[in-house]
């Protein structure tokens, strides 16, 4: 991989929202209100500040078997951790029935329905991925992100990674706009920075006990990936050697 760094974050906004029938995209609520951000847990040190890029080039090492292996249990076993305390929480430990996941609960900033189904996801990624943080900090400290912001420019073709730090900059000053077209994934495993990515994960939590194979999202009509899906640009975009893989509690890994 080739890298340049430049100045200034050119980005898009978070990816996906929550369908009503399931807990099956990554959580809005860090783009909206970065108070709640995790951050880059582990980076490489003096690149904080500065967008940046790599040019599209072959794909990244592989992930050993051995570490893969490791880092699935742990996020399996975190994705189970969020269902189980977020449904004791706000629901006495029990499934929801359809209509419980279909039931708007309240309203957002901007007057749009919010169904329950869509807030306990919210609230399920954040469990999982504070989860993920301590875990895989221990597990392989230096080479994992959470909800790395990745912009790809498919003419160049380039992938440009933009610091936690300008997105928050950004959101805080009500420019949120600028972040439109870019991809989060929930978890990337790399050898030392997001772009030199070998493995991508990402929490699905179906509302329902019953769905046992939630689908990758389909970006819908407006959408600037509109018609295309998650995992199809994640491996266009980061150059990955194998496919993203949904991590669901119960199921354990999907590819």
């Amino acid at each position: 991989m080739v890298l340049a760094v430049g100045l200034g974050g050119c980005a898009g906004p978070r990816q996906g929202t929550y369908e009503q029938r399931g807990f099956d995209t990554p959580s809005n609520s860090c783009r909206t209100q970065p108070a709640l951000c995790i951050g880059q847990e582990s980076v490489l040190p003096g690149i904080r500040a500065a967008e940046v890029a790599v040019v599209a080039a072959g794909a990244g090492a592989m992930l050993d078997a051995d570490t893969r292996r490791a880092v699935e249990l742990v996020l399996k076993e975190c994705a189970e951790q969020a269902r189980s305390q977020v449904l004791l929480r706000e629901h006495g430990g029990q499934s929801p029935t359809k209509e419980e996941c279909n039931e708007v609960v309240e309203r957002n900033a901007r007057g749009e329905p919010v169904t329950r189904a869509m807030k306990w996801g919210t609230a399920m990624h954040q469990v999982a991925l504070e989860c993920a943080r301590q875990r895989l900090g221990t597990l392989i400290p230096g080479r994992f992100s959470l909800e790395p912001t990745y912009r790809f420019d498919r003419k160049a073709p380039k992938t440009t990674y933009v610091p936690q730090e300008e997105v928050n900059a950004l959101l805080r000053k009500g420019r949120g706009a600028e972040l439109k077209g870019t991809l989060v994934p929930d978890v990337v495993i790399h050898e030392g920075h997001p772009l030199q990515a070998q493995a991508v994960y990402d929490f699905k939590f179906p509302c329902l006990s019953s769905e046992t194979d939630p689908p990758w999202r389909r970006y819908p009509r407006g959408h600037v990936y509109a018609g295309e899906y998650q995992h199809q640009l994640y491996m266009e975009t980061l150059k990955l050697s194998e496919v993203p893989i949904r991590i669901v509690p119960r199921i354990g890994v999907i590819p």
